[in-house]
């Protein structure tokens, strides 16, 4: 039987703890989006603050991994962030269509982080592993691709 190393080990905790979070979260998503109008507005700053606090966990856990996409990583949380921050007036003034299209907005970001993070993580393993290696880094480009394979399964990524 083969056995990891540390650093292997360290990124597989750092991934399910990653995963663990976005799993949580789409959990909270889906609660919201089937609560009545005045329970989504209620709710909606709520998971705002949700979503913060997790991309915030995730960024931490990013940093300690050595992940090689980090800073492409947090432009695409501060770019969801800015959108639920933006669209949050409007949300509390009760235009829930807006609320509940945010929401699945939210929720496809969440797919497609979930499925880059992972690729990138195993990049971060690499590196790890191998002390002065070079670990492909998860490009823009590579990123597209994600979106495509995502958009053409039907929004959905694997490992939800």
């Amino acid at each position: 039987m083969m056995r990891s190393n540390g650093s292997d080990g360290r990124v597989h905790v750092i991934g399910s703890a990653m995963r663990h979070a976005r799993k949580m979260l789409c959990a909270r998503i889906g609660q919201l989006a089937g609560l009545p109008d005045d329970a989504f507005i209620a709710s909606w700053p709520l998971l705002v603050a949700e979503v913060e606090a997790v991309f915030r966990h995730e960024e931490t856990l990013m940093e300690c991994s050595g992940h090689g996409n980090l800073q492409a990583h947090l432009a695409d949380n501060a770019l969801a962030l800015c959108a639920l921050h933006r669209v949050t007036p409007r949300i509390e003034d009760g235009d829930t269509a807006l609320g509940r299209e945010a929401l699945g907005a939210l929720d496809a970001i969440l797919s497609l982080h979930r499925f880059t993070a992972d690729l990138a993580l195993v990049g971060a393993g690499a590196r790890l592993r191998r002390p002065g290696g070079s670990a492909a880094r998860f490009a823009r480009h590579d990123r597209i691709t994600a979106v495509q394979i995502v958009v053409r399964s039907g929004g959905k990524a694997s490992g939800r």
